[in-house]
């Protein structure tokens, strides 16, 4: 999707590093031979083949405008990366005055492909929880893509990058914002900040949810310091004249699973762990993608 510097190494972590994926429907396209590709400012990309599960990533990385080289900056991790990598990159590490957000170091997790067909087939793997009882190969791998992330993305970036490990952010959106909830109930520790846009919790019956109540309990117990911020567009919601259906959104829906969550969670909230919805009113599934990260940033970021 972004034309960046092409693959580094990482051997050093002990990862093989995958060739970049050639897109073969790409190759008949027409494009204009008189322009140069578009290459994000203080970006790179590398290119893995996670020894977890065998499959390839791609994982950009922008650093941000005049970094001060004894600094170290918070890191924002964007599931679906080919997608939320450029307007993210721009928006954190763009150059300004009275900044409304804490410059850092945005990590985008994606494929090594500019195909969108692939990336979404792909996402569809990585970003569903495992289910034993599940026999589809197309969906199930998400705990083994949270081990990617912990095991494999996270010592990459730190061993390039002034990684401020007490400052570490996930956001995803739609299958990426259950992913999130499924490490922030799993691996509350991994994160200090989680962002869960548009959430599809009612996926495979609301799955996720089996952990929340271990969760609360974890959470009292061992009195981590977290801050979780859930998000939905105003217009996530059903509008037709089916009043079955109607009613149906109005129990299991993307806004009704979200602000149920929200309000379920808000029992944490204290000096230590900091709970927070929003609806982006006007915005559908598709529009909100991004005023979430917008909404992200300003709470995962905030001076």
């Amino acid at each position: 999707m972004y034309s960046l510097v092409r693959m580094l190494s990482c051997v050093a972590l002990g990862l093989s590093c995958s060739a970049p994926i050639l897109n073969a429907a790409a190759e008949n396209v027409v494009t204009p031979s008189d322009g140069a590709p578009v290459v994000i400012p203080r970006a790179r990309q590398y290119d893995i083949t996670s020894t977890i599960n065998g499959r390839a990533y791609r994982v950009y990385v922008a650093m941000p405008f005049k970094a001060d080289p004894a600094k170290k900056y918070p890191v924002i991790y964007l599931l679906d990366g080919n997608w939320y990598f450029g307007p993210t990159a721009y928006n954190v590490t763009e150059s300004g005055g009275a900044r409304a957000i804490q410059q850092a170091i945005v990590v985008g997790i994606g494929y090594p492909s500019d195909d969108n067909d692939l990336a979404n087939s792909r996402r569809l793997f990585e970003l569903s929880p495992s289910d034993p009882n599940n026999s589809d190969k197309r969906r199930g791998g998400g705990d083994d893509f949270l081990r990617v992330l912990e095991e494999e993305v996270k010592p990459l970036v730190a061993a390039r990058y002034p990684v401020d490990p007490t400052h570490q952010i996930l956001y995803g959106k739609s299958l990426g914002g259950l992913a999130v909830l499924r490490s922030l109930f799993r691996h509350p520790g991994a994160y200090q900040t989680y962002i869960a846009a548009s959430p599809a919790i009612a996926w495979n019956n609301r799955q996720v949810l089996e952990d929340e109540a271990a969760f609360i309990k974890r959470v009292q117990d061992e009195k981590l310091s977290l801050r979780l911020l859930i998000t939905v567009g105003g217009d996530e919601v059903y509008r037709g004249d089916d009043p079955a259906r109607r009613a149906a959104d109005e129990r299991n829906g993307m806004v009704a699973n979200a602000s149920g969550l929200a309000q379920r969670l808000s029992v944490l909230n204290s000096d230590r762990v900091l709970v927070s919805y929003a609806v982006i009113p006007g915005e559908n599934h598709v529009m909100v993608s991004l005023a979430s990260i917008g909404r992200a940033l300003g709470f995962a970021l905030k001076p």
